[in-house]
């Protein structure tokens, strides 16, 4: 009897253990803390990035929840995350959900970065939330080593250029070449320094007679300026006459077009000989006709200057017939 009831009582605390056992378990895997509420959110990740269940959620370093399930979606690229969040800390919509670690080496754990000063609203339960995509070290690490990559490629060709400077830009005809230009230039220094020198020397020993072409340019300068006033005044003065010889000019020009426009018309006598057939023949007739009294006054003329004129008026008789001759 005794032992029976010995046997209930051990049975009945073993049966209270493991409920408790189970309890605890089950609160714990869901990440519900004894007598506090909670609420659940779905967060879609691209990658889980060594989360494990039961990892915290942390916003600005408190734990405020746990992770208690992950699943796989059919698309087999994104993984989805249920949190237990305790009821007392509100989440806003527009807060940030990622993957982060304790460390260099710690456990990973979803990180919750609130926006500041936000009037968003909260999440809810059940509300499904897309987080962002956690920091690949492996990825990390590769870009690094290509980065390496690439700079050990970068030495090896600066090396490269330094040993090619070395041999044609250092080399020995260059550098003879180099030292033979800065001897030529600092000649041609020396020389402009002399040069300098002696322009100097040569200002100062005519410093006289530069003296002098100054002013006598200045002196020039004013008598021109003196030309230059006159001649302004002699044009405001003979404006009137300057300005009616160019009217007149310019009537001459008319005059003369109108003169051109009748003789191209064949108006007057100079534009008749030039347009009627008949007037030019008789004007021809005409200038022939005076050619030839000139040429019979050139005769006569001629004959008056050889003869005199008794010997043109005077005529001789005709001699009689006699059967007697003359004396001799």
């Amino acid at each position: 009897m005794n032992d029976s009831k010995i046997g209930l009582k051990v049975g009945f605390f073993v049966t209270i253990g493991l409920a408790l056992t189970a309890l605890l378990v089950l609160s714990f895997s869901h990440g519900v803390t004894l007598l506090e509420s909670t609420y659940t959110l779905r967060i879609l990740l691209p990658n889980a990035a060594g989360l494990k269940p039961a990892a915290d959620v942390m916003m600005s370093g408190v734990p405020i929840g746990k992770a208690y399930k992950m699943e796989l979606l059919p698309d087999g690229r994104t993984v989805e995350v249920y949190v237990s969040i305790l009821s007392k800390y509100k989440i806003r919509t527009n807060a940030l959900f990622h993957i982060d670690a304790l460390g260099f080496l710690g456990d990973q754990y979803i990180a919750v970065s609130p926006p500041a000063n936000s009037m968003a609203p909260f999440w809810k339960d059940g509300d499904m939330v897309r987080g962002e995509s956690p920091f690949n070290l492996e990825e990390a690490v590769r870009s690094v080593a290509d980065l390496l990559d690439h700079a050990k490629k970068m030495v090896t060709d600066i090396d490269q250029a330094v040993n090619n400077a070395n041999k044609t830009v250092l080399s020995t005809n260059t550098l003879n070449s180099i030292s033979q230009t800065f001897s030529n230039v600092q000649g041609m220094s020396d020389a402009a320094a002399g040069a300098a020198r002696d322009a100097k020397v040569l200002i100062e020993s005519n410093s006289a007679a530069v003296n002098i072409a100054v002013t006598n340019l200045r002196e020039f300068s004013l008598r021109l300026n003196g030309m230059i006033g006159n001649l302004d005044a002699m044009v405001v003065t003979n404006r009137p006459g300057v300005e009616e010889t160019l009217r007149n000019l310019r009537d001459t020009s008319v005059s003369l077009k109108q003169i051109a426009a009748d003789l191209e018309a064949g108006q007057g006598l100079a534009g008749g000989l030039l347009k009627d057939a008949a007037m030019k023949a008789q004007a021809a007739e005409l200038v022939s006709n005076a050619n030839a009294t000139a040429s019979s006054l050139n005769t006569f003329v001629s004959n008056l200057n050889a003869r005199g004129i008794w010997s043109m008026m005077w005529k001789p008789k005709h001699k009689e017939k006699s059967g007697k001759d003359p004396a001799p």
